[in-house]
């Protein structure tokens, strides 16, 4: 599977997750949140370590995608803080609402500008094998468990 596919599947799994955390809102002093919260962050952060880890570096130099690599992983470090915001937070509360809004809005516009022109460039520009073997590496790394890098994020 070409990797651009798989981090497609992993981006349109986010999407769900934060739908289904939206419905939640709380319900049950947060006992309905928790559960979608933890898979959406182990989600997030396991999607965030196969792009920085195999997929940005591979694609960084292909015209002129570097640039967008760069912003991909500020992106990213929003994300992160976001998440690490949301974690401390009451569901029931609006600034968890408002936070989650932030973060949504914030996925929406990596998802789409990755989407919508890096992810076609990668593919032009690395080929159908080159985007394979990525693949079968975000595959492995997903397999693995996240490391410790990610876990220490």
């Amino acid at each position: 599977m070409l990797a651009t596919d798989i981090l497609k599947q992993e981006h349109r799994e986010a999407e769900g997750l934060i739908a289904q955390l939206e419905e939640a809102d709380g319900k049950e002093n947060g006992e309905s949140y928790r559960p979608i919260f933890e898979k959406l962050e182990k989600a997030l952060q396991m999607h965030m370590q196969a792009e920085e880890e195999i997929f940005y570096p591979a694609v960084k130099n292909a015209d002129d995608l570097e640039d967008q690599v760069i912003e991909s992983y500020d992106e990213h470090a929003e994300v992160k803080a976001l998440l690490a915001q949301l974690d401390s937070l009451d569901p029931s509360t609006e600034e968890f609402q408002t936070a989650l809004a932030t973060m949504k809005a914030g996925i929406e516009h990596h998802v789409a500008e990755e989407e919508d022109e890096m992810f076609p460039t990668a593919e032009e520009e690395l080929g159908r094998a080159r985007m394979e073997e990525l693949g079968r590496q975000i595959e492995e790394l997903k397999a693995s468990g996240s490391s410790s890098k990610t876990a220490s994020m």
